[in-house]
């Protein structure tokens, strides 16, 4: 049976520790002095990384799965101005974070400008395909979960092919592949966020996750090939394979242990989010922005201790961010 719930702990929970990750992960990508990329730590960590930008696709799929199924069951409209409004306000938060200033305040409007701004990132990407999976919902119950599937398989099988693809527009030919320069084109990205939302049909309990999670990584590093690449479909086993063991984690953990910091995470991922980036790579503090006046110069403690101070950083305005939105709810 589906899971009739409007909220989990362990969705916030699971939600907190993948924005989380991705703050760490950029703070090490852009202070890390470049001495310390070959070490054996450095690569271990790599790893662990790349298991985050899955884990918030098959999350949010998850949940935008569960208000799916709820409006099918209680037979309301799957996608109502709020939901739709939201989402355009993610994509348009996508692409303000790609505004080339540094282009455009010098006066130049030429191509390199616009493939820095039309570039695919994380939350345009997210929010395509959160609107993608609203809009097979609409189509009712009997056709949602096979579209769902249909569009998943192909994102993940045409990734490949779709890495050669060129139709001559760099809007649209962002969303295809990396070529422009693109990190989340949705091929093969919006088929995790479609495993999220078929997955919803059920609690991630160790009964079933488990021996799901085995055969996918299993999967995964049998038909890997010779040399990786993130559009070959083991890529995409492998990495969900790893998030279905996560989610089980995750849902066993909340039960005993769900610290508050990282619910508040989770229930503000977006401004979390947001947040980090701007502080890290858009405000001029000094005229310069973070990333611009440190550098790739940080040791592995430095960089832990600038991890820890920007994460209690982003969750402050989180928490005064939640406080604002209660108050609002209470007028």
């Amino acid at each position: 049976m589906p899971v009739l719930t409007s909220r989990l702990s362990w969705i916030d929970l699971m939600r907190g520790l993948a924005v989380v990750g991705m703050l760490v992960t950029h703070v090490m990508n852009a202070f890390l002095h470049p001495v310390y990329e070959n070490t054996g730590w450095r690569h271990e960590f790599s790893s662990y990384s790349g298991l985050v930008a899955p884990s918030f696709f098959w999350i949010a799929g998850y949940v935008q799965g569960l208000a799916i199924r709820r409006a099918h069951r209680e037979q309301k409209p799957v996608g109502g101005f709020h939901r739709w409004h939201r989402l355009g306000i993610v994509l348009l938060i996508g692409y303000l974070l790609h505004l080339p200033l540094a282009y455009w305040l010098k006066g130049d409007f030429g191509s390199e400008s616009w493939k820095t701004f039309l570039q695919v990132d994380a939350l345009q990407c997210l929010a395509a395909s959160l609107a993608l999976l609203l809009s097979m919902g609409i189509a009712g119950v009997r056709w949602f979960e096979l579209l769902v599937v249909a569009a998943g398989g192909l994102a993940v099988f045409l990734a490949p092919l779709a890495g050669t693809w060129h139709t001559g527009f760099w809007f649209l030919d962002a969303w295809l592949n990396h070529d422009t320069g693109s990190l989340f084109p949705l091929f093969p990205w919006f088929g995790f966020a479609a495993a999220g939302c078929l997955a919803s049909r059920w609690e991630p309990s160790w009964k079933w996750f488990v021996p799901l999670s085995a055969l996918l990584v299993a999967s995964g590093y049998m038909f890997e090939p010779s040399s990786w690449s993130y559009t070959h479909p083991s890529f995409f086993a492998e990495r969900l394979g790893w998030v279905c063991l996560i989610a089980a984690v995750m849902h066993g953990m909340a039960r005993w242990f769900a610290p508050q910091w990282l619910l508040l995470a989770g229930r503000e991922s977006l401004f979390v989010y947001v947040s980090h980036l701007l502080i890290l790579f858009s405000i001029p503090f000094t005229g310069k922005t973070l990333t611009e006046a440190i550098g790739h110069t940080l040791s592995p403690w430095q960089v832990l201790l600038l991890s820890v101070a920007l994460v209690v950083v982003c969750l402050w305005l989180a928490a005064l961010n939640e406080r604002r939105k209660r108050r609002l709810l209470t007028k």
